[in-house]
């Protein structure tokens, strides 16, 4: 595949510690890199060649900061990586008149309850959803489906998520919610079993090509009621070719029904009774290291290159973005108990360790950890390889367990 122009200028959104392999792949194809956050110390600035200091998740902010320096340095595209902002993506790209989704499509994917009517009344499959505006309305809602999933409207990073079953108080799940909805709205839906995956997807002129499929990992899901925090994921998925096919015309078709015919789709999606649904879909790249790591690890495909190409406004073909093999690799986050971080042993003794192909820490001496809540309950990260799954599996336990730090309560 063609590499980009080598004069072409790439605004990035985030500059976080789980962008920097993407922006190093950015920078690998001769791209002029400009990367925009509010934290002056963000690793991303040391990679990039200009910057910009502002937030990325307030549009007020990070917008005439933008303008200003694309009247002195004008830009040619702009994406956002390991952070969850399409919508600012695509009012940045309609300002400067750059390639991107449309304003109304990049809504949708921010607004779970509106993503939900646009796809029922396209016959995608969901699972049954319902607004609540009180605590009674949830309570009403377990009668008639048993467990729900309680959740923001508008947030992200599972920030505000919770299980809610018989057992479960239905005013705190709602409060719980809403106050981590920028819009104070909450949704309910019913809780599907069964195996859950992690999905990306290119989208080109209208077709989409998803070569990762990952297992999402919840073995602490009762551990950690009413919070559903996911601690890994391995692909290649176990699932059948028959029910991945499946998953992949889901998506195709859902990515339709929403208004993206170029361009990525992150999914989250659950297989009930051999059957999928879409819980959710995100117009940008997946954060957690998935994107940057994990994907081209075990297929060969670069999702990074995929949406900077697209971002400058260049013409893929959906044949280039198929995966290239397929290798066992197991992703597995530490979640630490609450408490006080007393020591931290050294990334370079796990790096080391038969099987490990990225360790990331985020963590020092002094630390205050707040237990399992949601996503950002992790404090370091595994990627392994093994001949089997099961040796990936192992391969990423055992880095975990040898990343000994000590908590105190």
């Amino acid at each position: 595949m063609a590499g980009c122009i080598l004069t072409k200028r790439l605004l990035v959104l985030g500059g976080s510690r789980q962008a920097l392999r993407g922006l190093e792949q950015i920078l690998d194809l001769g791209l002029e890199l400009v990367v925009c956050d509010y934290d002056p110390s963000a690793p991303g600035f040391d990679l990039a060649h200009h910057t910009i200091l502002a937030s990325v998740y307030h549009l007020d902010q990070c917008l005439p900061a933008i303008q200003e320096f694309h009247q002195k340095l004008p830009l040619d595209g702009v994406m956002c990586l390991a952070c969850d902002v399409p919508h600012v993506v695509a009012r940045i790209a309609q300002s400067l008149n750059l390639p991107g989704i449309p304003v109304d499509v990049a809504d949708l994917f921010v607004d779970k309850f509106a993503m939900k009517e646009r796809l029922v009344a396209s016959g995608i499959s969901v699972p049954p959803y319902a607004i609540v505006t009180a605590a009674q309305d949830l309570d009403e809602l377990l009668e008639k489906w048993q467990m729900l999933v309680v959740k923001p409207v508008d947030s992200r990073g599972s920030k505000g998520v919770s299980i809610l079953d018989d057992r479960g108080q239905a005013e705190w799940a709602f409060r719980h919610a809403k106050e981590m909805s920028p819009s104070g709205r909450v949704m309910a839906e019913k809780f599907l079993s069964g195996p859950q995956l992690s999905t990306e997807s290119i989208l080109c002129d209208g077709q989409a090509v998803t070569p990762a499929l990952s297992d999402r990992c919840y073995e602490y899901l009762e551990k950690y009621k009413p919070f559903i925090v996911e601690n890994g994921g391995d692909m290649p998925s176990r699932l059948s070719d028959e029910i991945l096919d499946a998953v992949r015309a889901l998506i195709s078709s859902a990515s339709k029904a929403l208004g993206v015919s170029r361009g990525i789709v992150k999914g989250d999606i659950v297989v009930h009774e051999g059957r999928p649904y879409v819980i959710e879909l995100a117009a940008r790249l997946s954060g957690g290291y998935f994107c940057t790591h994990q994907i081209p690890y075990s297929t060969g495909v670069k999702l990074v290159e995929a949406c900077a190409r697209q971002a400058l406004g260049e013409r893929l073909e959906a044949s280039d973005w198929h995966g290239k093999y397929e290798r066992f690799v197991s992703t597995r986050w530490l979640i630490p108990s609450p408490g006080v971080i007393e020591s931290v042993p050294a990334a370079s003794e796990i790096c080391g360790l038969k099987g490990v192909l990225a360790f990331d820490s985020w963590v020092s001496a002094g630390d205050v950890v707040g237990g399992a809540e949601n996503a950002a309950a992790s404090v370091a990260m595994v990627q392994a390889t093994g001949n089997t799954r099961a040796e990936a599996i192992a391969a990423a336990q055992n880095a975990l367990d040898a990343f000994t730090i000590s908590v105190k309560s």
